[in-house]
């Protein structure tokens, strides 16, 4: 139910992919950086494997507000 709640407010906030996409990456390096200097530990591969985790799941977001809106 919630899912889908933000998933209409994002369709109607007409953001395109890329936007989307860059968003979500941006976020989980984010929360990744935050994560690896709070435990002491080397940042880089932390933010390397958020981005990426990110990535997907910014593109499985983007592909569901596209199928949305071309219904």
């Amino acid at each position: 139910m919630a899912n889908s709640m933000w998933l209409k407010a994002v369709m109607n906030y007409h953001m395109k992919e890329k936007t989307i996409v860059s968003m979500c990456t941006l976020l989980t390096s984010l929360v990744a950086y935050w994560y690896a200097r709070e435990a002491n530990k080397d940042s880089v591969p932390y933010v390397m494997m958020g981005g990426f985790i990110g990535s997907i799941i910014g593109e499985s977001i983007a592909e569901k507000v596209s199928d949305q809106t071309k219904r």
